[in-house]
């Protein structure tokens, strides 16, 4: 119940974060309203893989605290129940938590992302003119020039853009910018092969600056505005979205510390559960929250050493990183450190047996 908690406080924390930047970018027109939700589900398991170890953790840390707090332990340990009966009686949750992982990282997250970046990549190739906001300006930047797109209503029934407004800077033959104004009464979408224009009716067109003398006037019944010439580039899909299968199979260095990052979020439940247990020992009159600081920056140093290698791994041009370079050594010293915890009392009489036989 403390894992489910806990979880549930810091997935609404961490996903209402990133529900405001993404409704920022549906307000600007840079997203679709309808698809908000459909990323955020698409995001979730992201969420969750990151979470859940962390969650699990302080739920050990709170749980054995409190009992240690209430002499609980205390009890336990001279009944001769030690720390290792504690660690086997976490075995199934442990096993339960690695598997929902495993099944986060390896298929169910690299899906997600896969389908996030086709939503993002449809909404690049989409038009501007398609999610104007009526009432407010869209901004477009382009190879061409700028453009400010302006619509005092949006019928999207009917294609009908009602009051509106058009600003750019067009380049001249010359490589000059020459500031172009259209009003019209009506637009609407109009596809023409690969291209898609913007069919203005009743309108003017102003080229040129206000008080320029060379400022010209011309009145339209219809006139074409291009929104799209229907060029596409193709990006290759970020190795976030690969299947685990493809990555097994790469030589790139992206795509191996991929796969380590995805492998070291099943190895860090395990490992963080089993520390939990020695790190919670308290006592009454420090209180349960005592080495709850200490034990969070333990796992801020582990992961954040995880994340240091996957950055350092991803950047290394092919055929430049080293074969030692690897996330199993981060592992490794985590291991030997929970070992060391829970033989603390040993280790504490063989540091005071060395210093009398120095001294």
């Amino acid at each position: 119940m403390t894992t489910v908690v806990v979880t549930f406080v810091l997935v609404m924390v961490l996903v209402s974060g990133r529900f405001i930047k993404y409704l920022a970018q549906a307000a600007a027109g840079e997203l679709p309203a309808e698809a908000l939700f459909l990323i955020m589900a698409f995001r979730l398991p992201e969420f969750l893989q990151m979470i859940l170890p962390l969650s699990i953790y302080i739920a050990v840390l709170l749980v054995l605290g409190r009992m240690h707090v209430d002499n609980e332990i205390a009890v336990q340990r001279a009944c001769g129940i030690g720390p290792l009966h504690s660690a086997r009686a976490m075995l199934l949750p442990v096993f339960m938590a690695t598997g929902l992982i495993a099944a986060f990282s390896l298929y169910v997250t690299p899906r997600g992302d896969a389908e996030v970046a086709r939503i993002f990549d449809e909404q690049d190739s989409r038009s501007a003119l398609e999610l104007l906001s009526p009432g407010r300006f869209h901004t477009r930047f382009e190879d061409r020039g700028q453009r400010a797109t302006y619509a005092k209503s949006l019928d999207k029934e009917e294609g009908t853009l009602q009051g509106v407004f058009i600003s750019e800077f067009r380049k001249t033959p010359s490589g000059r910018l020459e500031p172009v104004t259209v009003r019209a009464s009506r637009g609407r979408i109009v596809d023409q092969g690969p291209a898609t224009y913007l069919l203005l009716e009743d309108g003017v067109q102003y080229r040129g600056s206000p008080g320029d003398a060379a400022l010209t006037e011309v009145r339209f019944e219809q006139a074409y505005v291009l929104v799209d010439n229907g060029e596409r580039t193709v990006r290759p899909p970020k190795v976030r979205g690969w299947p685990t299968e493809k990555l097994l199979g790469s030589d790139r260095n992206d795509a191996r510390a991929e796969l380590q990052w995805r492998l070291s979020l099943i190895v860090l439940v395990p490992v963080m559960i089993l520390a939990g247990i020695p790190l919670s020992k308290t006592n009454p009159r420090q209180g349960r929250f005592m080495r709850l600081a200490p034990a969070l920056l333990g796992y801020m140093v582990y992961i954040g050493l995880l994340l240091v290698l996957r950055s350092r791994m991803a950047d290394t041009p092919k055929g430049e990183l080293a074969p030692w370079v690897s996330m199993a050594w981060v592992h490794v010293a985590a291991i030997v450190v929970v070992v060391a915890l829970y033989n603390e009392h040993a280790l504490r009489r063989w540091f005071r047996s060395r210093r009398g036989a120095g001294a």
